[in-house]
């Protein structure tokens, strides 16, 4: 039986050091598939696009600067405000960086850690399934 935790979060894309817009974000992490999180952004009701990478750039954002490449994650806190994590995603052609509150991304990462512990990915993996997946196409 496959374990999901999936939460919708209101993140911030930033746009400048003081200029924000609300994004919906829906994380989501399933027990057959036990090292990744799906985000899909969402607007005016309607996915406008999804990135698939590590949780544990997540979990490893939550204290320090983690990733490279195409994904990279760190806590941010701005005196008065409350914790932020932030999420930067890049492609060949652009780059966006968004804001989660710390605090929502940990209770959800602690249900994911409750469903697959960090560390006990492997024995929740199908590699056999995994592999077939990939080489049909269907992944």
């Amino acid at each position: 039986m496959v374990s999901t935790a999936k939460r919708t979060f209101e993140m911030q894309l930033l746009l400048g050091p003081d200029d924000t817009v609300p994004v919906a974000g829906r994380f989501s992490y399933r027990s057959d598939r036990p090292y990744e999180v799906e985000v899909a952004f969402i607007s005016r009701g309607h996915t406008v696009t999804t990135w698939v990478f590590a949780r544990d750039l997540l979990l490893g954002g939550l204290c320090g600067e983690v990733g490279e490449g195409d994904v990279r994650v760190w806590p941010f806190r701005r005196p008065g405000e409350a914790r932020r994590v932030h999420i930067e995603l890049a492609t060949v052609d652009s780059l966006c960086e968004l804001s989660v509150r710390a605090t929502e991304l940990t209770a959800w990462l602690e249900q994911t850690a409750a469903i697959v512990a960090p560390g006990e990915e492997g024995r929740y993996l199908d590699l056999d399934d995994q592999l077939a997946r990939l080489l049909t196409g269907k992944y």
